[in-house]
């Protein structure tokens, strides 16, 4: 099989994690050196395992020009599938399994507009000179900079918000939310109604760390709430080696650290007692 082949597998796997571009581009030309003039079971063996050593099951995402010019992008996820997206305005979106969103790769400059069928967590960037809108079936969600988490499935529309305040309407009325609340639509009569929140945070968003620009030393700092093990390091050094992604807790800790060791092209190895060593 030629090698061009190879690549369009690569590219077509269901990846397990999001990597910035140069990580991907460099683990693909580390396959291609490894496996050319080799059979192609090898190969597949090579794609399988560093597939493994990414972060978090990916969706797929493809692009549109709109009337405006304006270009467009999809997401969508699958089922076990959450992702991770930064906006252009900084905004941070945790999308949820079997949900598709839709925004600008540039927001317009006196708004931000963005769709959603299904569920997402937003941690909106303030801008006070732009409002954030959610279309989301039934209901839109608009707020200036807060993080809230939106459901939209069918009849089913809900709004529960962690900090700040939001303006959530339907075509019959508005309602603001706080901290604490939530704004449920109701179905029979078209309307939102506000009501205390059983949730601040969902507990499917704790799947994904965000670690991008966080040190080495920060990133297991934060692992270490939920996992118990120690982390030595061969040289003070790599402690402010700089990490990038996003990191999937539904691995083990032994397989999170292994991701992180790829992308920092580093070793991290066990040496017993819950302990692991990392060394260049």
């Amino acid at each position: 099989m030629k090698l061009n082949r190879f690549k369009e597998e690569w590219d077509e796997l269901p990846q397990k994690g999001i990597f910035p571009d140069e990580i991907k581009s460099r683990m693909w030309k580390n396959i291609s050196a490894a496996t050319i003039n080799r059979r192609r079971n090898n190969f597949r063996r090579a794609i399988a395992a560093s597939a493994a050593l990414l972060i978090s099951v990916a969706g797929y995402q493809f692009y549109f020009a709109s009337k405006s010019k304006t270009q467009e992008i999809i997401t969508q996820t699958f089922p076990q599938d959450i992702r991770l997206l930064r906006l252009s305005d900084g905004t941070r979106v945790w999308v949820n399994e079997n949900t598709q969103i839709e925004y600008p790769e540039h927001f317009a400059a006196n708004e931000r507009i963005v769709k959603l069928k299904g569920e997402a967590f937003f941690e909106v960037a303030r801008d006070t000179t732009r409002p954030f809108i959610i279309s989301s079936g039934n209901i839109k969600t608009t707020v200036l900079g807060t993080s809230f988490d939106v459901k939209a499935y069918g009849d089913i529309a809900e709004v529960n918000v962690r900090t700040g305040k939001v303006k959530v309407e339907s075509t019959q009325n508005a309602v603001f939310i706080e901290k604490g609340y939530a704004a449920i639509f109701v179905s029979h009569n078209k309307t939102v109604k506000k009501q205390k929140a059983a949730i601040l945070e969902p507990e499917w968003k704790k799947a994904l760390i965000d670690v991008d620009g966080m040190t080495l030393m920060a990133v297991i700092e934060k692992l270490k709430t939920d996992h118990l093990f120690t982390l030595e390091y061969s040289n003070e050094d790599l402690k402010n080696l700089q990490v990038k992604g996003t990191l999937d807790t539904r691995q083990s800790i032994a397989e999170i650290l292994q991701t992180i060791a790829f992308a920092l092209e580093v070793t991290i190895k066990p040496i017993g007692n819950n302990t692991y060593i990392v060394s260049r």
